[in-house]
């Protein structure tokens, strides 16, 4: 969707807590005005983001984000909303490792890179990661996209296909469909939760007559101090931020979950429509949730990964200047 002057989810495993603290390793509130003294504006001035403030809700990449931010002379506000906590009870994840070893699987999806890591890393806890190995190297084995594969190859772990941009269910399920998977058992990692990708992709797996056997390395918690969120909803409100990037399709439903209660769902949504904000998401599925919530979609970067998404926000923001 189009409006005034617009266009149109790790690697390594990490325990509860320190994926906890990422929300405190950038401050949660930036002030509306870029702070420092006049060289330090002056300087800012000369660089695309010119001190505007970029909103965000990303955590795990929160640091490295708002160093991009800073770095073309913008205000990173960080309100960090998901965290990725490790799945403590590890019952249902044995049993998958298991029938993966006993090669039930047909083919194995992995559809994020954290949790094909902590699969890995789990197996090799429990001693069985060379049987895991070797039966991933007699299975037919897909990513849904690089950061996935970019685990499955530091293991040399053979890939039968690499879901191309924007990797999403549409791209796999095309694949898929070239497979004869009748009767077959799929392997699937999932998300942190329930996405409208996920589901599209179960209904599309057993319409091509396959079983879906899942397994979930770790589960998506929303923060553990909501201040900094409940403090980006207040600057939405009052006009304090020039652009949100979203990278997630979860995180605009947490932000839209904490400010639904408390009572300032419609007037969020009204503030994030205003022509002054630009609202940036990293793929169609992000665009997709955002305007599941009644806001326009700016733009969306040519490939969908965090540093496009920011190339783009700072030429569309410059170009504003």
């Amino acid at each position: 969707m189009a409006r005034n002057g617009g266009d149109l989810h790790a690697a390594g495993a990490r325990d509860a807590n320190a994926l906890g603290s990422m929300e405190s390793v950038v401050p949660p509130a930036a002030p509306a005005d870029p702070p420092g003294d006049a060289p330090a504006l002056f300087e800012a001035a000369d660089r695309p983001l010119r001190g505007r403030t970029i909103a965000f809700l990303e955590a795990r990449r929160a640091t490295e984000l708002a160093a991009m931010i800073a770095r073309a002379g913008g205000v990173a506000y960080a309100a960090p909303m998901l965290r990725e906590v490790p799945i403590e009870d590890d019952g249902e994840i044995r049993g998958w490792l298991q029938r993966l070893i006993v090669r039930e699987f047909a083919v194995v999806i992995f559809l994020t890179g954290g949790g094909c890591q902590m699969l890995l890393e789990r197996a090799e806890r429990d001693g069985c990661l060379p049987a895991v190995l070797d039966a991933l190297a007699n299975t037919r084995v897909v990513a849904r996209g690089p950061k996935p594969a970019r685990v499955l190859k530091q293991r040399a772990i053979d890939i039968a296909y690499v879901a191309p941009e924007p990797n999403t269910s549409a791209e796999l399920l095309a694949e898929l469909g070239r497979w004869d998977l009748t009767g077959q058992t799929i392997g699937l990692q999932l998300y942190g939760g329930v996405t409208p990708t996920l589901l599209r992709l179960r209904d599309g797996v057993n319409a091509l007559g396959a079983r879906v056997c899942e397994v979930a390395p770790y589960r998506w918690e929303g923060p553990t101090d909501r201040r900094p969120v409940r403090d980006l909803i207040d600057a939405c409100l009052g006009g304090r931020i020039d652009a949100l990037a979203v990278l997630s399709s979860s995180q605009i439903h947490g932000l839209f979950e904490i400010a639904s209660e408390h009572e300032q769902g419609a007037a969020l949504r009204d503030a994030l429509n205003s022509p002054r904000v630009l609202i940036a998401a990293v793929g169609p599925v992000t665009a997709e949730a955002i305007e599941a919530h009644g806001v326009h979609v700016d733009l969306q970067p040519e490939h969908p990964k965090m540093g496009h998404l920011l190339k783009a926000l700072e030429a569309r923001l410059f170009a504003r200047s």
